[in-house]
């Protein structure tokens, strides 16, 4: 759980329903099961036993860059190190879009766990 999040049994909160969240596909699942935005920026992971809930600065579905600078600046810097890569090389096998893919996503989880730690 990240530091700013609160965690919410279902016992004492059994569902979202009523609070006007939306269902999404957006943000770190963390291993939740579903995750819901409402559009104050709250942010919901929703787990089998309980909820985690935080506020985001932003809210990637109206303000996208603002989203990836201020709450999730690894996925910014995912990106920038493996197009960097990519460039390194004309016959980089990154050159292919799945293998770009897989290397952004893969730097992206590894740089957003380094965060979790650090923060």
């Amino acid at each position: 759980m990240d530091e700013d999040s609160i965690s919410i049994s279902k016992q004492v909160l059994p569902s979202l329903e009523g609070f006007e969240f939306d269902e999404t596909i957006l943000g770190d699942a963390m291993g939740s099961v579903k995750q819901y935005r409402n559009a104050r920026g709250v942010h919901v992971r929703e787990f089998s036993d309980h909820f985690e809930i935080h506020t985001d600065l932003y809210d990637p579905r109206t303000n996208p860059v603002g989203h990836l600078i201020s709450d999730s600046p690894e996925t910014l810097v995912a990106f920038a190190a493996t197009s960097f890569l990519r460039s390194k090389t004309k016959t980089s096998p990154l050159g292919n879009p799945l293998s770009f893919l897989f290397v952004f996503l893969t730097l992206n989880r590894i740089l957003g766990r380094i965060k979790r730690f650090l923060i």
